[in-house]
């Protein structure tokens, strides 16, 4: 059980690295040519990470979702079909909703509260958040100058969608992108709500089983 824990601790520390990167990093990045390149690297590796994260030894299927995903991903940015990107988007968020509720489930029951269960805590917040900028995108590009506030051409559709998903997320709301379009203004009330049920649950059910620790070492024998 403890060489499983330290299997699953290594990853999703990793995991947390890389999305991190990902979130913070890459946007910033004085690449501008090679950008989108780089955030699909970035995705190639966090997609191969969370498939490690959820599985141990053998279990090759998610591997298999995964590689489906990441070829879609690449194939698409090469071909720039909107069909091929959306299928792409969807298998994507498909993929990660998948990781999320894996590992939510597995938080669920687990009787510590220690680093693993901590790091995959914002690991979900995290990939939640990218869900969002996911689901941005695709509203973004299908309605591309009137889903948001601000002129198509002044977007990037990465960097900035990730901005945003996580203002959203956060409900921190800066005001300088804004829904303008209903899909877009639907889909900002679900990533904020669905952020902030999050958080509460989270917090309830790490508090819960820390505090039920507590109590059976207080317990007398």
């Amino acid at each position: 059980m403890v060489t499983k824990d330290k299997y699953f601790v290594r990853y999703n520390i990793l995991l947390l690295v890389l999305v991190s990167f990902y979130i913070f990093i890459v946007g910033w990045l004085p690449f501008e040519n090679v950008i989108n390149e780089i955030y699909n690297f970035t995705f190639t590796a966090i997609y191969i990470i969370a498939a490690k994260v959820i599985t141990h030894k053998k279990n090759k299927k998610f591997f298999v979702y995964a590689g489906i995903t990441i070829t879609l991903m690449w194939v698409s940015d090469i071909l720039h079909l909107e069909l091929l990107s959306i299928i792409s988007s969807v298998f994507s968020i498909g993929f990660i909703v998948l990781i999320i509720v894996l590992m939510l489930i597995r938080l669920a029951k687990s009787k510590n509260v220690g680093l693993l269960e901590f790091v995959e805590a914002i690991n979900i917040y995290f990939l939640m958040g990218i869900v969002g900028s996911i689901l941005f995108r695709i509203v973004f590009n299908h309605t591309p100058g009137e889903s948001f506030n601000v002129a198509s051409e002044m977007i990037n559709a990465n960097t900035d969608l990730i901005y945003f998903s996580f203002v959203t997320i956060s409900t921190l709301g800066y005001g300088d992108i804004s829904p303008i379009e209903p899909l877009a203004k639907s889909l900002a009330i679900f990533v904020s709500i669905s952020g902030q049920l999050y958080l509460t649950m989270i917090i309830a059910i790490l508090v819960g089983k820390y505090l039920s620790k507590q109590n059976n070492k207080t317990e007398p024998n």
